[in-house]
């Protein structure tokens, strides 16, 4: 890729001395050698005031939307709008793109979604995939810009928080195959409704040609009504029966074919389906590849299983919603010990979150699961459904009381199991590495 033709595509004006480029960059921190810097103004940091930091790192040139101090033998491309330049770069790079394109969206578990695919398809062809959770309006046309053109597939996650966010990405990435991997309440602050929800989601199938596949689940088929789809889940040909979890993963049945993953969370049941569904889609028979999931490892943050010191912890920090919230707790009870939930506030739920946070304190009350603790303004609703029944309940408002608890607990039970989850804004990420300090 050649700085020249960067600078037609984005309509900017070259500055200094173009070089041969690698690839684009929006964290002066992350720069790799050869990197164009993109900086982009945002709500809390001006990348513009990153660029000398992007070019001690390696990079080679920037797009930047003012003048900049740019050290010799590199450039600059100055533009209106560094965003919608990367937007251009990525539409750019997808009318380029000869292979299939696979795009996922939903309410609850995109990214291992996405990895199972992209993991799937590298046992048969070359694949690009959007990195971590790059599923934004700015990351998602920058992981288009990283992609290599002579892969045979990309596999990409969309999110979404309003309506309008879906189609977007849509637009600009033209998909293949289109895929939703769940439905339910999320960023109702934004969305509004779960009707909105499905509608935003549905997004993914706007502009969609002849030829085109749509991959949803089939609890949601009479939302979404294509000639050209495949369903997955109860009432389709793809569902799992015989599903078994224990603490070090999870074994099923589809079709008559055996699925281990090693991986103890039931949400990674309908990743898997989605999964198989989109394999389908692109023609490929998933049960050539399904042994391979023996393999497939959780993402940092999704259900990661680990062992402290005799005290089993898992992971499941990333995010939460009530699809995923309720998965998790289930999931926590099929393991063996003392079982313990560690629960945060699920955010942006809007004016109905205290019924949502409640009815997880209602599920609670049905799981075999011995110890609760809450964390967060929130949740506290889940706790008062919680606390007068038998089961040990605790509320904190500290992280350093909810630790304090939790090492009480552990020391006292046998073959502690602790699962911590909670929305990204409570950082409950930050308990587990306290923990792992202190036992």
């Amino acid at each position: 890729m050649k700085a020249f033709d960067i600078c037609k595509v984005i309509e900017g004006e070259l500055i200094g001395e173009p070089r041969e480029i690698k690839g684009f960059c929006i964290n002066s921190k992350a720069i790799d050698e050869g990197q164009v810097f993109v900086a982009i103004k945002g709500k809390k940091h001006d990348g513009h005031y990153f660029t000398y930091e992007a070019f001690q790192r390696g990079a080679v040139g920037c797009i930047v939307e003012k003048d900049v101090s740019i050290p010799k033998g590199t450039f600059a491309i100055k533009v209106k709008d560094s965003i919608e330049a990367l937007k251009k770069l990525a539409k750019w790079k997808r009318e380029s793109f000869t292979g299939k394109v696979i795009a996922i969206a939903g309410s609850a578990g995109k990214t291992t979604t996405k990895e199972m695919v992209a993991f799937l398809l590298s046992k048969v062809a070359k694949v690009a995939k959007t990195p971590r959770n790059f599923n934004s309006q700015i990351t998602v046309p920058l992981s288009i810009c990283n992609f290599s053109l002579d892969c045979d597939f990309w596999v990409m996650e969309f999110g979404a928080s309003q309506k309008g966010d879906v189609r977007n990405l849509t637009d600009l990435a033209k998909p293949n195959v289109r895929a939703i991997t769940a439905i339910g309440e999320e960023h109702l602050e934004t969305f509004g409704c779960l009707d909105d929800v499905i509608l935003g989601n549905g997004e993914i199938f706007s502009n969609m040609k002849e030829d085109d596949v749509a991959v949803y689940p089939n609890y949601v088929s009479h939302c979404y009504r294509y000639k050209n789809s495949i369903t997955f889940g109860e009432g389709s040909s793809l569902y799992a029966k015989d599903i078994s979890v224990n603490s070090e993963g999870l074994s099923f049945k589809v079709d008559s074919t055996d699925i281990y993953i090693p991986i103890p969370s039931l949400a990674v049941v309908e990743n898997a389906l989605c999964s198989f569904a989109i394999l389908k889609a692109l023609g490929i028979d998933w049960k050539d590849l399904a042994h391979y999931l023996e393999d497939f490892k959780p993402v940092d943050g999704r259900f990661k299983v680990s062992y402290l010191n005799g005290v089993t912890v898992i992971d499941d920090t990333y995010n939460a919603n009530p699809i995923s919230m309720k998965k998790a707790l289930e999931s926590l009870s099929h393991f063996a010990g003392t079982k313990i939930a560690l629960l945060g506030d699920m955010l942006e739920l809007g004016k109905d979150s205290e019924i949502y946070h409640r009815q997880i304190g209602e599920l609670a009350k049905e799981l075999p699961i011995e110890f609760f603790v809450f964390y967060g303004d929130h949740i506290k609703y889940a706790y008062d459904t919680l606390k007068k029944t038998k089961k040990k309940v605790f509320f904190f408002n500290k992280k350093e009381d909810v630790i304090t608890k939790l090492k009480e607990i552990i020391s006292e039970e046998k073959n502690p199991v602790i699962l911590v989850k909670g929305s990204r804004g409570m950082r409950m990420e930050e308990i587990i590495e306290k923990l792992t300090e202190e036992i």
